[in-house]
């Protein structure tokens, strides 16, 4: 054999080895990182640069006058109060509400779910404004409680009562799900060889059950507790002059006091307080965010057990009054777990059916039940240009912004699960953000950003926020789509000759379009209910119908605002109608070919 046919037999052999091509899946994170970043990221930034500012220059002297500022603290101690005590009332009716449904038949599962589901796509400012009608002094309450003889009932509306009362509303499917989630999953074979080894139910669930539910139970009131900090509307609407939280001081120290350097410092003093709570809490909070945890929830095992017979004495007393106190609560436990359902049901259903009924008054004040009924109000409402032009208008708006955020952030999480792992974290943790910062503290960040450029009161200067506010329910639902994904499918397309863009379009895009369709719906939401953003980016031109509303319940209680929300009802109930239609359409069509293709 000759040299130089060794050498061409050799060379050959490595033109025949395939390239092996550079990773780029990378590279679809570029668009969702620029966005966080300029959008997000920079706002913030200059929210904390404006809080050092003055007319003399750099200057600690705004943080100073918060710090020693008792009204500022008693906005804080507000906050934080109404804050615990919503996130416990929450978890202990989530608790029992998603332990009853673990119960129940599959159908009657399903039925109670819609009671879950409707309040939590509803507005927050529409479900805020209905206790206005349930618990003023001329509403469903008072006039309840008259009848059995109570004429003189305690004030529960524009005091911490009624912000309390419409907080745990709001907020009540946001800790039931996710210990929903988790107890659904769990093998109950566990606790079923407990009570044959002798345990009683009670002691069992106790023993076996309930630190299976640990976790879940700690992500709800973690994520709950965060919500709450940051909340407007509601204690706008149901509080009362002097039960201002933190939230509504950073709005008044900006706008009625024309402080922004003041509302800076606020505001990043708040952001602080929710970091730091988000550091301790994030291996709870981790799994309902969709973000990996390093950590574990499993709590520490503690000094090594005292082996003395002292010891073990007064742990085993301990041990049998626990057992005998849980024994005591399982003879109530379908009593109890009647009475959460009832209690919480009541609250998230109540509102609805007020709104519902309200929006019928012939009435131009507050009046619960009405004395007459009318389509009068519905009438103004399709006659007044002004409020026909906010609706299309935050249509158009939170459609547009959805849009984007769904392409971005399908992107996104296809860099996410496909790219490397390194950055996989710290990415993750960038796009929940918008969930974590309350949206007071954002939203001013982003007008002290945009303001000089001629940008509020634009529809442009609305959609940009409202796409940041999209992309963590866009990202998280895509991207748990694409974990369930079977990327051999992808791999077949490909190995056949299939492109990048005919694996997208043939391959990804039909398996994730449920997934797609999702993020944008809660994007979509995201965008059309919020009022925080809209009152800084809003103009005279520019008025979303959230904000047209939010104005109107302030300046006058009227039927109107109750009109327009049983429209969106109605809007949103005719649409997941004609979706099912349209299914049930396709699948008849299906069904008729293929008896005429067997023929």
């Amino acid at each position: 054999m000759s040299v130089d046919s060794s050498t061409e037999r050799f060379t050959g052999g490595l033109a025949a080895r395939p390239r092996r091509r550079p990773d780029r899946r990378w590279l679809t994170l570029v668009p969702l990182l620029a966005v966080l970043i300029l959008l997000f990221v920079v706002p913030l930034f200059s929210l904390l640069i404006d809080s050092f500012r003055s007319e003399q220059g750099f200057t600690l002297e705004n943080y100073r006058e918060q710090v020693t500022s008792p009204v500022f603290w008693r906005a804080i101690r507000r906050t934080l109060v109404i804050a615990a005590i919503s996130t416990g009332i929450c978890v202990v009716l989530g608790y029992l509400m998603a332990y009853a449904l673990t119960r129940m038949p599959k159908r009657l599962r399903g039925v109670l779910m819609v009671v879950v589901l409707v309040p939590y796509f509803t507005s927050i400012l529409i479900r805020s404004y209905a206790w206005i009608a349930i618990l003023a002094p001329g509403g469903l309450v008072a006039r309840t409680l008259a009848l059995v003889g109570i004429d003189s009932p305690p004030d529960l509306v524009f005091n911490q009562t009624g912000v309390l009362i419409g907080t745990v509303q709001i907020l009540l499917p946001l800790a039931l799900l996710p210990i929903y989630s988790v107890m659904s999953g769990i093998d109950r074979a566990s606790v079923r060889a407990a009570q044959s080894l002798g345990a009683s139910p009670a002691v069992a669930h106790w023993h076996v059950y309930r630190p299976a539910t640990s976790s879940a139970v700690m992500a709800s009131a973690a994520l709950v507790f965060i919500s709450s900090l940051g909340f407007y509307v509601t204690p706008a609407l149901l509080g009362g002059p002097g039960d201002a939280l933190i939230a509504q001081s950073i709005l008044v120290q900006f706008s009625n006091l024309v402080d922004p350097a003041g509302a800076a410092a606020q505001a990043v003093l708040l952001l602080l307080i929710v970091l730091m709570l988000f550091v301790v809490l994030f291996r709870y909070l981790a799994p309902s965010l969709s973000v990996e945890s390093t950590g574990s929830a499993t709590p520490r095992r503690g000094r090594r057990a005292d082996t003395t017979e002292r010891r073990e004495n007064l742990r085993a007393l301990r041990a049998r009054i626990l057992d005998s106190g849980l024994d005591a609560v399982g003879r109530l436990r379908l009593p109890i777990l009647v009475c959460g359902w009832i209690v919480g049901a009541a609250l998230l259903a109540t509102p609805l059916v007020v709104v519902a009924i309200w929006s019928f008054s012939d009435a131009t004040y507050l009046t619960f039940p009405p004395e007459e009924y009318s389509t009068r109000w519905f009438a103004d409402y399709f006659t007044d240009e002004a409020w026909i032009g906010s609706t299309f208008l935050s249509l158009g708006i939170a459609s547009a912004s959805a849009v984007i955020s769904v392409v971005i952030g399908g992107f996104g999480a296809f860099g996410l699960v496909r790219g490397p792992k390194r950055p996989r974290l710290p990415i993750a943790i960038l796009v929940a953000m918008p969930l974590i910062v309350p949206p007071m503290i954002y939203s001013l960040g982003f007008f002290i950003l945009v303001a000089p450029h001629d940008v509020v009161g634009t529809n442009l200067g609305l959609i940009m926020p409202y796409v940041v506010l999209g992309l963590p329910f866009a990202v998280s639902i895509t991207a748990a789509a694409l974990r369930n994904l079977d990327q051999r499918l992808e791999n077949a397309a490909r190995s056949l000759g299939a492109g990048s863009l005919s694996v997208l379009r043939h391959v990804l895009l039909p398996a994730l379009r449920p997934a797609l369709i999702s993020g944008f719906v809660f994007a979509f939401l995201a965008a059309f209910d919020d009022v925080v953003v809209a009152t800084f980016m809003s103009g005279p031109t520019a008025v979303t119908l959230p904000l047209r509303m939010f104005q109107d319940i302030k300046l006058e209680v009227s039927p109107r605002t109750a009109v327009v929300a049983v429209v969106l009802l109605g809007a949103g109930a005719a649409a997941v109608l004609l979706r099912f239609v349209m299914a049930w359409l396709v699948r008849a069509v299906r069904v008729a070919l293929s008896r005429r293709g067997a023929s």
